[in-house]
């Protein structure tokens, strides 16, 4: 009796499993319907609805299949079929965007994704299986499909980015990032590309779309695929600064100052005059916080890289300057203005160094027991160094003529000391 009852239950189950592949097969049957409907050259109303009816019974008939352990033989039929429904679906879709018309970008990416993803498990199934050659009637048009449909992915990226754009939406970015994300993992996530997946990891706009990945992920605040990607997104050398300003400022976003800093320095080093806006915030991060030790560092790291490097030597005659060795700065400055002759903040720092020595001398002197014949050479020591800072904002007049402020009252301090009352009264006019 025992006997009996287990070979009923046997065929119980068998008898479920047989009906879950007959409605794939049913599901098959009406997938071609569908696809004739598609292939239709003009369609009227009433097949656009019985188009849109079948597509909405076969999804419903096709998707308990894909999960039920029942589904046996035509479970590789199931996911191809799911597959083909979204190509059907998102086709039309990415027609409208081709012609540039209003487009349900949700419904469009949703579609690509669920339809590349159906052709994967596809593909794994009949690896499964084991099914080769004339069994396997899946692989090669899904393959084919899924090398062809990887720049449609580009695509849903650069609109969500548009969108977020124009309407400063976070969630409009993170699918973005979704999309290159993808976009950028599409050679290891589908296994169906084979021998194709090198070829695409090998893709000449990989850095491209690994920056607007990084671009999409900054605005999103998702630092982590931000830093994921950065790296990649580095080699895309067509906006290779701008991926340089995207990093350090997302490392300052995150507060990571040790991170911005080290990185700062390192694309400094790379490229010093390319950077040396980067190199100026670094510096500028060490002189106010009165760190000279690590600016000297950083200007020695660019002369290292570039000896005649403006920034560089601009960079160490501050340091030298700030450490009030103004005879060792004068030179760096110098050099500075031999890249750049129109370098008017390195002409006008040469001049603060000496108008800085030249009152140091005369500081040095107070108190001091001389004869009047000493005397007299000590200040004629003062004034030649007030002397030596005179061409220097005489060239920064030169560049910045209408900018009295910043070199009329040091020409002013100039002329006292050299006893030139009419040019003292001239710059002194200016700042009034």
């Amino acid at each position: 009796m025992k006997k009996i009852l287990f070979a009923v239950a046997l065929l119980a189950v068998a008898g479920t499993a047989n009906a879950q592949d007959k409605v794939v097969r049913k599901a098959r049957d009406l997938k071609n319907e569908i696809q004739d409907l598609v292939a239709m050259p003009e369609k009227k109303e009433k097949d656009q609805q019985e188009l849109d009816t079948k597509l909405a019974q076969c999804f419903e008939m096709i998707e308990p299949t894909l999960t039920s352990p029942e589904t046996k033989k035509e479970l590789a039929n199931a996911w191809d079929i799911k597959a083909q429904l979204h190509v059907y679906t998102f086709s039309p879709l990415l027609d409208k965007v081709i012609k540039k018309e209003p487009t349900d970008i949700d419904k469009l990416s949703e579609n690509i994704y669920a339809a590349l993803d159906a052709m994967e498990e596809c593909y794994k199934v009949t690896q499964e299986l084991g099914l080769k050659d004339d069994k396997d009637p899946y692989t090669m048009p899904n393959q084919f499909n899924v090398v062809k449909f990887r720049p449609y992915i580009a695509y849903m990226g650069q609109m969500f980015f548009t969108e977020g754009q124009s309407t400063k939406d976070p969630a409009k970015f993170q699918k973005a990032v979704k999309a290159f994300r993808r976009w950028m993992n599409y050679p290891k996530d589908y296994t169906i590309l084979g021998e194709n997946a090198a070829g695409l990891a090998a893709d000449e706009q990989t850095p491209q779309i690994a920056y607007f990945t990084c671009l999409s992920a900054y605005f999103a605040k998702d630092y982590k695929t931000f830093g994921e990607f950065i790296g990649k997104a580095r080699e895309y050398t067509q906006e290779k600064s701008q991926v340089n300003q995207l990093h350090l400022a997302s490392l300052i976003e995150q507060g990571d100052t040790a991170a911005w800093l080290k990185t700062g320095r390192e694309i400094v080093a790379a490229d010093p005059e390319e950077n040396d806006g980067i190199a100026q915030n670094i510096l500028a991060y060490y002189f106010n916080r009165n760190k000279y030790d690590e600016a000297m560092s950083v200007a020695d790291e660019i002369l290292a890289a570039d000896e005649q490097s403006k920034i560089g030597n601009y960079a160490k005659g501050l340091v030298l300057m700030n450490s009030k060795k103004y005879e060792e700065a004068i030179p760096f400055f110098e050099k500075a203005t031999e890249s750049d002759p129109n370098f008017s903040d390195a002409y006008y720092n040469a001049g603060v160094c000496w108008s800085n020595y030249g009152y140091d001398l005369n500081e040095s002197l107070s108190g001091k027991k001389m004869t009047e014949a000493q005397n007299k050479a000590e200040i004629a020591k003062v004034k030649a160094a007030y002397a030596k800072a005179e061409p220097y904002f005489l060239k920064v007049q030169e560049l910045e003529p209408e900018n009295h402020a910043k070199w009329a009252g040091r020409l002013a301090t100039v002329y006292y000391i050299l006893e030139n009352k009419v040019k003292q009264n001239e710059m002194e006019k200016l700042l009034e």
